[in-house]
């Protein structure tokens, strides 16, 4: 946990919600794994050879992309990216300690939470960003901040997005939490934290 944090917000897709398993799940159920490889290649974003985004939202928006005309439905039908299994856990432990927020570009992020139970008992903030003020524009912290009433400084910021959350927290003063699942090899910048899963918040608490 990042030195002077008295809140924590959330990053959405990825960071609590597992798309990777659910693509995976989905493409099994329409017995087309090659679908996984194509997403993979198509939507992980790499700067310098390193991963530094997964834009898996893509399959929901632009499944065409992905796999015949005919998978799209079924597919599009047993998509349902499920929790981390640290999630239940992690916002249980850290929720009886400080507030917590939400902040993500997911359009349909109030439907997610609250299909997973995850509704106003879990966070003080759900904030969905706006289609033309999304992470990592800096005015798309400032709904978070504003409604936890503390300064940028003492909020600790938790995504999986090098570009999105990391360094659109740090433009907007916040303290970024770089988790990173898949151990990707970039390189750490002065005031971010890596963790590989959200319990290392709550021992770090």
């Amino acid at each position: 946990m990042p030195t002077g944090a008295r809140a924590v917000a959330f990053d959405l897709d990825d960071t609590l919600t597992d798309w990777d398993t659910g693509i995976r799940r989905a493409a099994e159920a329409v017995d087309a794994p090659e679908i996984i490889d194509r997403v993979r290649a198509e939507t992980w974003v790499r700067e310098n050879g390193v991963i530094v985004d997964r834009h898996h939202w893509r399959v929901l928006h632009e499944p065409d992309t992905f796999m015949a005309p005919e998978l799209v439905e079924p597919f599009l039908a047993a998509l349902d990216p499920p929790l981390f299994a640290d999630v239940g856990p992690a916002l249980e432990a850290l929720g009886a300690r400080m507030p917590l927020a939400l902040l993500t570009n997911n359009p349909f992020g109030a439907e997610v939470l609250n299909r997973h139970g995850l509704d106003a008992d879990v966070f003080d903030c759900v904030a969905i960003a706006y289609p033309l003020v999304r992470k990592p524009d800096q005015l798309a912290f400032l709904p978070v901040i504003t409604a936890l009433g503390l300064p940028a400084g003492e909020i600790a910021y938790v995504g999986d997005s090098v570009t999105a959350d990391v360094e659109g927290a740090l433009g907007a003063g916040l303290l970024p939490v770089w988790i990173d699942r898949w151990n990707d090899p970039w390189p750490l910048p002065p005031g971010v934290v890596r963790i590989g899963s959200l319990m290392e918040l709550v021992e770090q608490c």
